[in-house]
């Protein structure tokens, strides 16, 4: 009867849609060379999106068998982990974080500590550290953001951005990358995340104490390919840093500037030594481009992650019996599927890659200076019977591929609710446009919501979801993460993998979980 039980489990799950665990020949080689790359927001659907979604050649055939596999899915093992928190079922990126770092579970909103806060928790890159291996922590968000923060700090909250990027340079870590420090952000003379500080001196400065401690801050291309293996670096370039510290999303990033593969190729360059090296990589704006329903941005962001995935396979193929290369997501956000009810059994996913800018950049290079202009030229109080003007129109169309002409009558009222909700008057209940909206500009996300329907993907929410997310391998120890596991797993594995047997609770715990499976 077990079997029979076990047999239906297997199946059903299978049917599911997730994909089913596949793994590779036992490998009894020990990891020296490790990646981590995390996908923050990223599960199934923003990766098989984002494979059949033509992207500068990379994808033949959307809809037959020639679609092409990303270079994650193309590693030799594939798993799947849960994600929860210990106080809620859709975590967050900190809790999450702090379980793939650590090991153990937490409360939402805490970095790298008990559900309590009270209590600090060993983190994997420690006890790799100790072991003599390098450790590299990359991010397109800022480098004091939750999932960064999880490999190198311990605060009860998320939001403690300057106590978290001074713990930075306390960690001696030898190459952080990609985002700037929100905890260094400056508003009329204060620290804006450093509370009781009236005064933004200069020995408050988070970026100051790193280069004091011995860390080279490199802020350009050129700066971070000028340094020598061997010297701690904090690079980012603060030319093209958003108002949130974080790198530009990939669709909007401009040619010149550093990629997330620029940065874990670098990240290679400067670890790679006789002893080893461990390199966190995040895609943390696939997780932010989720949250706003902009379904491109996202996926071009994934596809940057797995261009970083990529240089870590190339490394991989001149070591292969001492790398170990694990991609994964903390969770998934937004509740992205494919297939909508007003397209039934069509999609058309390779429309996406008309859009041109994202919504961030289409509220900030046209929406915002239009609103503050059309409000002005009617005296400041918006009227519902004003339609969109010519402008907006041409703006839709530039940006993301919708010709207002041909829409249908649904769907131009659809933009003129969204456009009257933008611009201070709306006839929907406060309830309604929240359901809508989610609190994000009404007019881009209609927009985002609309060409993403034509395509035929869509989205149940503005926040996290609670589903399980895929986990991907390749390597020494690989065969490890090829089956469903919990998202603590994940750093004793990596333990394992690595030959470290006394990484907290490492082996009994997968020994109870085996026997619980």
């Amino acid at each position: 009867m077990k079997k029979i039980m076990l047999f239906l489990f297997i199946v059903s799950f299978a049917a599911s849609g997730f994909p089913a665990s596949q793994t590779c020949p036992d490998s009894k080689l020990q990891a020296k060379y490790i990646f981590y790359f995390i996908g923050d927001g990223m599960a199934s659907t923003q990766v098989y999106a984002a494979e059949a979604m033509v992207e500068n050649g990379r994808i033949e055939d959307s809809s037959g068998s020639r679609m092409k596999k990303l270079a994650m899915s193309n590693l030799d093992t594939a798993g799947s982990h849960r994600n929860y928190a210990t106080n809620r079922l859709i975590t967050d990126s900190a809790a999450a974080g702090t379980a793939m770092s650590c090991g153990e579970k937490t409360s939402v909103g805490t970095i790298s500590m008990g559900p309590q806060r009270e209590r600090r928790l060993p983190l994997i890159t420690n006890a790799l550290k100790e072991k003599g291996l390098k450790i590299g922590i990359v991010s397109t968000v800022s480098i004091d953001h939750a999932t960064p923060a999880c490999f190198y700090a311990n605060q009860p909250s998320r939001n403690s951005y300057w106590h978290i990027a001074n713990q930075l340079s306390d960690s001696g870590y030898d190459y952080f990358a990609g985002g700037g420090m929100k905890g260094a952000r400056v508003e009329d003379g204060k620290r804006v995340f450093m509370p009781g500080k009236k005064k933004a001196a200069p020995e408050n400065d988070p970026v100051e104490k790193a280069r004091k401690a011995g860390y080279k801050i490199a802020c350009s291309k050129e700066e971070l390919q000028e340094v020598s293996p061997g010297r701690k670096v904090y690079a980012f370039e603060p030319d093209t840093l958003d108002s949130s510290m974080a790198m530009p999303y990939e669709i909007d990033r401009p040619a010149d500037s550093m990629s997330l593969a620029d940065y874990t190729r670098e990240g290679i360059r400067l670890l790679d030594n006789p002893e080893g090296f461990f390199m966190m990589v995040e895609g943390g704006k696939i997780d932010w481009a989720c949250h706003a329903n902009d379904a491109f941005t996202a996926l071009r962001d994934v596809i940057a992650l797995d261009e970083a995935i990529s240089e870590a396979v190339e490394f991989m193929n001149e070591h292969p019996e001492e790398t170990l290369i694990v991609v994964t997501g903390d969770h998934e956000t937004g509740g992205m599927t494919m297939g909508w009810a007003g397209t039934g059994y069509k999609t058309a996913c390779t429309m996406l890659n008309s859009q041109t800018a994202s919504y961030q950049m289409f509220n900030k290079s046209f929406l915002d200076e239009h609103k503050s202009k059309r409000l002005e030229e009617v005296g400041g109080e918006w009227d519902t019977s004003i339609d969109m003007n010519g402008s907006v129109k041409d703006a839709l169309k530039d940006v993301f591929g919708l010709e207002y002409a041909t829409l249908s009558d649904y769907d131009k009222q659809r933009l003129e609710d969204a456009y009257d909700a933008t611009m201070g008057e709306s006839g929907l209940h406060r309830q309604e446009a929240r359901l809508r909206f989610g609190g994000y500009k009404p007019i881009t996300v209609a927009a985002t919501h609309m060409f993403n329907q034509k395509a035929g993907l869509t989205w149940t929410t503005f926040s996290h979801t609670a589903i399980p997310v895929p986990i991907y391998a390749s390597g020494a120890g690989a065969e490890k993460f090829g089956e469903y596991m919990d998202n603590t797993d994940l750093p004793l594995k990596i333990a394992e993998a690595a030959g470290i047997e006394d990484f907290p609770a490492s082996r009994k715990k997968l020994a109870a979980n085996s026997d619980a499976r």
